[in-house]
Formats: structure tokens, C-alpha cells, sequence
């Protein structure tokens, strides 16, 4: 029984050594508020929470020229608007796609994900985020994808 609670430790502790920390990242939850169970159909956009309770958050990111967000992934789904700035995401696979002020994207699924200030003037952006009411944590940290030599 030792053994298997010590083989727990160790595998939480691997994966924690792991993560890839943000730097040079200020964020700030703005507002969070339950949704409850929702369906939604406008102009051809559809939302809805699938038989699910359901909050939505909004977390302003601001990023220094150099800073990222470190190697994560988020539960729900995140809709994701640069005010001002630029910013560079890089998906699990490397590949890179620049952002600037006026333009947004999207952050959802299990893989992880980079968003980093390659820029010389400070990058801000507003992530609203929709996600199971349980749900206590916006960001679940990854590791730096194999190969990859960002951020």
C-alpha cells in the first residue's frame, strides 16, 4: 500500500515538475457567473451546454514583450480577443499564428497550447471562457510538447 501511495506522489510530482509556468503574465478574472443549463440559436451561431450546467468567465491576460502564457490547455471552450498588442499562438505541434489588436481565436480541447508576446510593446487580451459549473480551475498546466523549443 506505501508503495503505491509513494508511486501517486511521485507521478503528481513528475507531472507538476513538468508544467511550463507562465512568464511575464499578469491575469485577472474579471466577472464568473453560473449559466445553468442553456440553449442559444442567433444569426446562425448556435451555443448550447449539452444537458450540462454551465458558467461563463471572463480573465483579462496582459503579456510584457517576451512573456507567455507557458504550455496549457483549458476545460470548456475559450473565445479569445486581442485589445491590443499582438500575440503569437503556437497549437501542440509548433505551428505558429500571429494575432493583433482587433483579431481573436479560439482555445479549446485537451491539446496544449502557447500564447507568447514576441512583440516590443505590451499585449493584452480578453478570454471569455464557457465551462462545466464544477469546473474550479480556468487552466490546466501541459508540458512543453516534444520538439518544440517554444516559448
Amino acid at each position: 500500500m506505501l508503495v503505491a501511495v509513494g508511486v501517486a506522489v511521485l507521478a503528481l510530482v513528475g507531472g507538476a515538475a513538468l508544467a511550463t509556468l507562465p512568464s511575464g503574465q499578469i491575469s485577472t478574472l474579471i466577472t464568473r457567473a453560473t449559466l445553468g443549463e442553456f440553449k442559444a440559436k442567433n444569426d446562425g451561431i448556435q451555443v448550447k451546454s449539452n444537458h450540462r450546467l454551465a458558467d461563463v468567465a471572463v480573465v483579462k491576460i496582459e503579456l510584457e514583450p517576451g512573456g507567455h502564457t507557458g504550455w496549457h490547455h483549458h476545460p470548456g471552450v475559450g473565445l479569445a480577443s486581442v485589445a491590443s498588442g499582438a500575440v503569437t499562438f503556437y497549437d501542440e505541434e509548433c505551428g505558429t499564428t500571429v494575432y493583433e489588436a482587433g483579431e481573436g481565436f479560439l482555445e479549446s480541447g485537451d491539446e496544449p497550447m502557447l500564447v507568447r508576446n514576441e512583440g516590443s510593446v505590451d499585449a493584452v487580451f480578453y478570454v471569455t471562457f464557457i465551462v462545466p459549473t464544477e469546473t474550479t480551475a480556468l487552466r490546466i498546466d501541459d508540458s512543453q510538447p516534444e520538439g518544440c523549443n517554444a516559448p
